[in-house]
């Protein structure tokens, strides 16, 4: 009964490896499309905690008497995690 459980156990083992090779071989065929996938991704997981940051801004400009709609607070939070993510570092030439 031991051997019948190593024997499965390296089995699926094999089989694991077999496909992260093939996964890591797509990888490195197509970078474009790879990157593009976990862009898409982390857009999707930030998605969410955008959208609660900016109802929040809208609440609080709603309090104040600030005249700014749900979009506006809304463009200004992806824009603000653009700016942190991705600054605009200028180029120094030595």
């Amino acid at each position: 009964m031991f051997i019948v459980h190593l024997i499965v156990q390296l089995i699926v083992l094999i089989i694991a490896m077999v496909i992260a090779g093939l996964i890591m071989r797509w990888i490195v065929a197509h970078p474009q499309q790879c990157k593009a996938a976990w862009e898409r991704t982390k857009t999707y997981v930030v998605t969410p905690i955008i959208k609660i940051r900016a109802f929040r801004v809208y609440v609080h400009c709603r309090r104040v008497r600030i005249a700014f709609t749900y979009r506006e607070c809304l463009a200004r939070e992806w824009q603000k995690y653009n700016k942190d993510r991705y600054p605009d570092q200028p180029y120094y030439r030595l």
